[in-house]
């Protein structure tokens, strides 16, 4: 057989099968016609060429030269068109295989004197001149009942799928049909793919309808045959044309037998057919007519579900409008009771803390005079806040009740300023109080008048800025008496201005408050009959006017007076400050708006850090940003920018971003602590807390701080010593080749040369030997983190960052070395390598380009020495225990990270030694290593 090229069989295409995959004797390839012609029919003859173009096969010249094929390429000849045109054109091909077109002249003649069990055997004796891949075996099993096995011959293949018994039982099934009867009902009991010995199908039929029994034909047309040859003969024909003329007039009677037999079977279908179309027909009007009922029906229903639909519609608009009533006043009740709580928790911490230290003994932040007066101030701000919730209740509740008394109303305004004054004078904002329109004697609520206009003050104050203006203005107009509160603040949003005299309502730009205030306003012109308004433009201030009908007392005005400490003194936004324990103490920024709470915490920070403060966030950021603190501190809820904003804010910011920041606040649910995390805050102080606890955990964030930033730095000395490693090696090859280059050359020529020539030949040798000094110097410190403990001399180490420092020293500068290059310790010579390296640069910034710079190395007893002495400024005294702490350094401007003598203390520790400072007899510092030498 052919595998590659050409193939000399003209249904060869190309060599994607070979011939052996394709030819064998085993099936004739005619058997697959009917299945080709029905692919071609339901997808075309193009689709099915590209199919056995990818097999290199002409399948229509294959099954025109009734070649005989393998068993198993007629299996992939079903799978394939299977899968091209679907599984059911397998069982159509079959069917199709019992039509005239493929039986051919057999058809009729089956047809005429063959019965459905005479070609149920005709099949399977004439199976093996088609199928030598299969036996069939037919076995009898009763009155129309047949069990048909196809069998494995030859030693063929088992199947690997059913197209093959599907095509067979399309056959099987079509049999009866040739015969003008229903199709065959075939049962596969076994299958061969499933491991049964064979297939087999079981299959049963109709009875063939009456008609001549066989014999009463051939009678028929023996008697017509002899007839017409009598005739003939009578007529003195030749015997020729005798048996001519009675082989085709008998031939005639028979087939007008067969026809009139078909003709009746058609007339009989036809007949059944009709009563089959007569039902059909009742059934359709039948139908018609339950149909028209069901459309009827359906009308209604629609109508009814429309008009149900429509219902609700309406109620779910009105349970979404009730719902959204209902979770906005949930809301407000949630922000009213967060607001309540971070009001109530502020004095709470002012009032527990230093109350915490005074009963341990203890001085609280800031003094205890100025805790005392916090104390005392918060206490009655937690009064007042408690009396405005009882009184909120009571009105709701309907119990609260007027107490009208004679009041004048100038007398009144006048002591209610005297209680303002104060706060008025701290804030720097003008009072203006006018009475002198309403010089009436009125019948009012003391208390609740005074519980609206000191809301109404207190808020006008609140949101004045210093310079401003604060007015009260009352009228008598003869039904009403109106009073009139005026500032100019900021003014008040349209938006804010439809809810502002509700319950739990706050302005969309305020950030503290309980929401309370105007609310009681709203509630004492309520129980007086009266009405409050408000009319206001941003940025252009606010003026409410509280209308009360005008009720004439009997008798004498009653003598009032109106609690002078009812406004607490102003708040103005002066920010604080602390010097802290001395100058090289960290950074600590507080941003919060309440003064007291500002001051409290700035003075628990005052203990170990410098202190700066903001009052808002938007001012703390730029603070932030003028001086990148060590540390933030800062309340959530703030006027201008809350905490969380401003924590967003630093985190976008490169120059802060990586500041710690501990948020304060009083709200502590969970959604509140994870926004505050969200945003970027390392830890959430909740309110009341004590100052210790806010010191610990800032302390808890510096250290990590200083930590990481430690990690980086050795981090960074890694770095540098791999890449002078590198450096250094890149170097030394070419300067060992002029280092044994040099003098070759020069021996080589010799005297030949005049003597400035040979002093440059001299020049040209000491300076590769000095690259070569600091390449090896280079390579001995390279080695920072990556080496194991083990002896090495540190003078020869100290020796080599003297000479890789010289660059950093000046022209005027005076150097004194006395070093002992033989003594050894045990230890890494990397890391101490660092630490030299760390002190000369200190001690060249110290004493910048003049100056004096003293290095020893010696062995002192048991132990080897180090001192780096400089002429500089030294060390302050108060920083002297101080100054090998990280992130410690005298330094100005910003310079160096404060990382490096802290550094040096671990390293020498490690070492089993120590590091510390002393005054220079030259005038400056004098930093002393010692280590153990080894033994």
């Amino acid at each position: 057989m052919t595998t590659t090229g050409a193939s000399p069989l003209p249904f060869f295409e190309n060599g994607a099968l070979r011939e052996d995959e394709v030819l064998g004797l085993e099936l004739e390839a005619w058997g697959l016609a009917a299945i080709l012609d029905a692919a071609e029919e339901e997808v075309g003859p193009e689709a099915v060429d590209t199919l056995f173009d990818t097999w290199g096969v002409d399948a229509r010249a294959l099954m025109r030269s009734h070649a005989w094929v393998r068993f198993e390429f007629a299996e992939r000849f079903m799978d394939g068109l299977a899968a091209l045109c679907g599984p059911e054109v397998i069982q159509r091909a079959g069917w199709r295989s019992m039509t005239p077109r493929y039986l051919g002249p057999l058809y009729p003649l089956v047809r005429a004197i063959g019965t459905v069990e005479s070609t149920y055997e005709r099949i399977v004796n004439s199976a093996p001149r088609y199928n030598k891949a299969r036996k069939l075996v037919l076995e009898n099993t009763g009155p129309r009942k047949a069990t048909l096995r196809f069998e494995r011959a030859n030693g063929s293949n088992r199947p690997k799928t059913r197209h093959f018994c599907h095509f067979c039982q399309a056959q099987i099934e079509a049999v009866p049909v040739v015969f003008g009867l229903p199709p065959a009902r075939v049962i596969e009991s076994q299958c061969m793919v499933d491991g049964a010995p064979s297939c087999e199908f079981q299959i049963t039929w109709e009875a063939s309808p009456t008609r001549w029994p066989r014999w009463a034909s051939w009678v028929l047309g023996a008697l017509v045959a002899g007839g017409s040859a009598w005739m003939a003969r009578a007529a003195e024909l030749p015997w020729p044309a005798i048996v001519a003329l009675a082989a085709t007039t008998g031939s005639a009677a028979l087939f007008a037998v067969v026809v009139r037999r078909q003709y009746d079977e058609i007339n009989a279908r036809v007949a059944s057919m009709n009563e089959y179309r007569e039902g059909l027909t009742k059934s359709v009007r039948a139908n018609e007519d339950r149909f028209a009922e069901l459309l009827q029906a359906k009308l209604e229903v629609d109508a009814k579900v429309e008009e149900r639909t429509a219902d609700l519609e309406r109620t779910s608009a009105r349970l979404a409008e009730t719902l959204d009533e209902v979770q906005a006043l949930d809301r407000a009740k949630t922000d009213f009771f967060s607001n309540v709580s971070h009001e109530l928790r502020t004095p709470l911490t002012l009032l527990m803390s230093p109350l915490e230290h005074m009963a341990r003994g203890e001085e609280p932040p800031g003094g205890r005079a100025a805790a005392l007066d916090a104390m005392q101030r918060n206490a009655r701000r937690l009064l007042t806040m408690i009396n405005q919730l009882l009184d909120l209740a009571r009105s709701e509740s309907g119990e609260a009740t007027l107490e009208r008394v004679p009041i004048a109303l100038e007398d009144f305004v006048s002591a209610l300023k005297t209680s303002f004054d104060a706060a008025a004078v701290a804030k720097s904002v003008a009072l203006e109080f006018d009475a002198t329109q309403a010089n009436t004697v009125v019948a009012l609520d003391p208390r609740w008048l005074e519980t609206a206009l000191t809301n109404l003050l207190a808020n006008g104050l609140r949101f004045s800025d210093a310079g401003g203006k604060l007015r009260l203005h009352v009228e008598d107009t003869g039904d009403e008496v109106v009073f009139e509160v005026s500032d100019e603040g900021p003014g008040i949003a349209a938006e804010d201005r439809k809810n502002l005299f509700e319950r739990f309502a706050r302005g969309s730009s305020s950030r503290s408050g309980t929401g309370l205030g105007l609310a009681l306003v709203a509630q004492a012109a309520r129980l007086h009959g009266g009405r409050i308004e408000v009319s206001s433009e941003v940025e252009q201030g606010a003026t409410f006017r509280l209308h009360l009908p005008r009720v004439l007392a009997e008798g004498e005005a009653v003598a009032l007076r109106v609690d002078e400490q009812i406004a607490e003194p102003g708040e103005p936004a002066v920010p604080e400050s602390r010097v802290g324990p001395d100058a090289t103490a960290p950074l600590a920024l507080v941003v919060e708006d309440n003064s007291d709470v500002r001051r409290f915490v700035c003075d628990v920070l005052a203990a170990r850090y410098r202190v700066s403060s903001a009052v808002d966030g938007r001012a703390g950021l730029a603070l932030a940003r003028e001086e990148p603190p060590d540390v933030i501190v800062s309340d959530v809820a703030m006027p201008e920018m809350d905490g969380l904003e401003f924590t967003r804010a630093v985190r976008e910011d490169p120059a802060i971003r990586d500041v710690p920041i501990v948020l304060v606040t009083a709200r502590g649910e969970p959604e509140q602590i994870l926004a505050g995390f969200d945003a970027g805050a390392q830890d959430y102080v909740t309110k009341p807390f004590h100052g210790r606890e806010l010191l610990a955990r800032t302390d808890a964030l510096v250290r990590a701080r200083r930590l990481a930033g430690r990690f980086a730095h050795r981090e960074r000395l890694a770095m540098l010593g791999i890449t002078a490693a590198s450096v250094a090696h890149h170097i030394r090859n070419p300067l060992n080749a002029l280092i044994a280059g040099l003098p070759a050359v020069q021996r080589r020529i010799g005297g030949d040369f005049d003597e400035s020539t040979k002093r440059m030949f001299d020049v040209f040798i000491d300076c590769a030997s000095r690259i070569e000094r600091v390449t090896s110097d280079l390579l001995d410190l390279s080695r920072v983190d990556r080496e194991s403990e083990g002896r090495y001399a540190p003078g020869r180490g100290l020796q080599a960052c003297v000479r890789l420092m010289e660059t950093r020293f000046g022209d005027g500068l005076q150097l004194a070395l006395d070093i002992d290059e033989k003594t050894e310790v045990i230890g890494r010579a990397g890391d101490m390598h660092s630490v030299f390296l760390n002190l000369l640069d200190n001690a060249a910034r110290a004493v910048e380009a003049n100056g004096r710079v003293r290095v020893t190395g010696r062995r002192v007893e048991d132990e080897y020495e180090i001192r780096v002495a400089d002429a500089g400024g030294g060390v302050p005294e108060a920083l002297k225990e101080r100054i090998f702490e990280a992130f410690v350094t005298t330094r100005t401007g910003g310079e160096g990270t404060g990382l490096g003598l802290a550094i040096a203390r671990d390293v020498a520790t490690q070492h089993g030694g120590t590091i510390t400072v002393e005054d220079s007899d030259l005038g400056g510092a004098e930093f002393i290593i010692r280590v153990p030498i080894a033994c």
